[in-house]
């Protein structure tokens, strides 16, 4: 987990510095563009988990209803699953 230690207002935009673990700046390969930043704190949503099948091992997310688009996702679907001692973070990203 890394923290904003600095931020200064440039142009309509806001410049940081990100204190990161070794291991975090190492995960993103070498990606410095189109990074987004979010808090867990903003984690506002409930979410069920389903499980299906023999002993439960398929799990399916509900998405809740308040977050769920209209139309059905045409795009392609991909995700993110970063992993913390004390939480999972799954992180969906749909083309619109």
């Amino acid at each position: 987990m890394g923290e904003i230690i600095t931020k200064k207002v440039i142009n309509k935009k806001v410049r940081c510095k990100i204190l990161l673990d070794i291991k975090e700046f190492e995960n993103l390969k070498g990606n410095f563009k189109e990074v987004y930043v979010f808090s867990s704190k903003l984690c506002e949503h409930q979410a069920e988990i389903n499980t299906r099948g023999n002993k439960g091992v398929t799990k399916y997310v509900k998405i809740p209803l308040s977050i769920r688009p209209k139309k059905k996702p045409l795009g392609e679907l991909k995700y993110l699953k970063i992993k913390t001692p004390s939480k999972e973070y799954f992180i969906y990203s749909i083309e619109k």
